[in-house]
């Protein structure tokens, strides 16, 4: 019934998001601008939609959230931390402030560059990535197979932004290192948010605050170049350093029993 249902899931999510992105291609609709603006934000909404939509139709439990001020805090840190030190070795902090006060301004001030920081990506997203297909995959596989798993579907789901004029994705293309890079992340960053929405519980805000923490602070940073690889390279070493918590949990449970 589970595989089942995240067939479904998988579908009703890419004829919410392939299809109006698909349309505005075929169009050559600016996604920026106006009814186009509209558009490619509730497709990019279909994680959330479909998994709304999965809910409703099969009335499921939801996780429980443990509210603490670790995953907040955790969540923050390891999604600011990355882009920060790739900007750091590339010796770029001094850059940094007119730099994010540019991009600030540019979203129309602090409440506009956190609102979209937030609707743009994690609450559109999570409650379909972490919320619904996460906890389902941890039914069949350990951290890591769910980590590979759901960390690819992200990946396949963005693809169609490379192909939409007007996307950052499609800025920097599919096959340069920025694109290469962006989908490598995307495996240790799906590692991490597993950490904190399953191993800490801070369940879907514990990953939309670390998803939201993770692009804003990728907007404010200057434009990494090189330092991407740096990046990766953090992010790895960031999910290296929490795997070793999911193998305690796995000794206290065996002692446990």
């Amino acid at each position: 019934m589970i595989k089942r249902r995240l067939l479904e899931f998988g579908v009703i999510c890419l004829v919410l998001t392939w299809v109006p992105w698909g349309v505005l291609g075929v169009l050559g609709v600016d996604p920026d601008e106006g009814a186009g603006s509209l558009v490619f934000a509730l497709a990019a909404s279909g994680p959330s939609l479909a998994a709304l939509v999965m809910w409703l139709r099969y009335r499921e439990r939801r996780r429980v959230v443990r509210w603490s001020l670790v995953w907040p805090v955790a969540a923050v840190v390891l999604g600011v931390l990355p882009p920060l030190v790739a900007t750091a070795v590339m010796g770029n902090l001094p850059t940094l402030p007119d730099h994010a006060a540019s991009v600030i301004s540019g979203a129309g001030g602090v409440l506009g560059a956190a609102a979209y920081t937030f609707l743009a990506g994690p609450v559109s997203e999570e409650f379909g990535w972490r919320g619904y297909v996460q906890p389902r995959l941890r039914e069949y596989f350990g951290p890591l197979g769910t980590t590979v798993v759901l960390g690819a579907a992200w990946g396949v789901w963005h693809l169609p932004l490379y192909f939409l004029n007007g996307t950052g994705q499609h800025d920097d293309g599919l096959f340069t290192q920025e694109g290469l890079t962006f989908f490598l992340e995307l495996f240790p960053l799906t590692f991490v948010m597993l950490f904190v929405s399953e191993r800490l519980r801070g369940g879907v805000p514990a990953a939309i605050l670390l998803h939201a923490a993770w692009n804003l602070t990728e907007e404010l940073v200057p434009p990494l170049g090189q330092g991407v690889w740096v990046e990766l390279l953090v992010l790895t070493a960031v999910a290296a350093a929490v795997l070793p918590s999911w193998t305690a949990v796995r000794r206290d449970r065996r002692v446990a029993a």
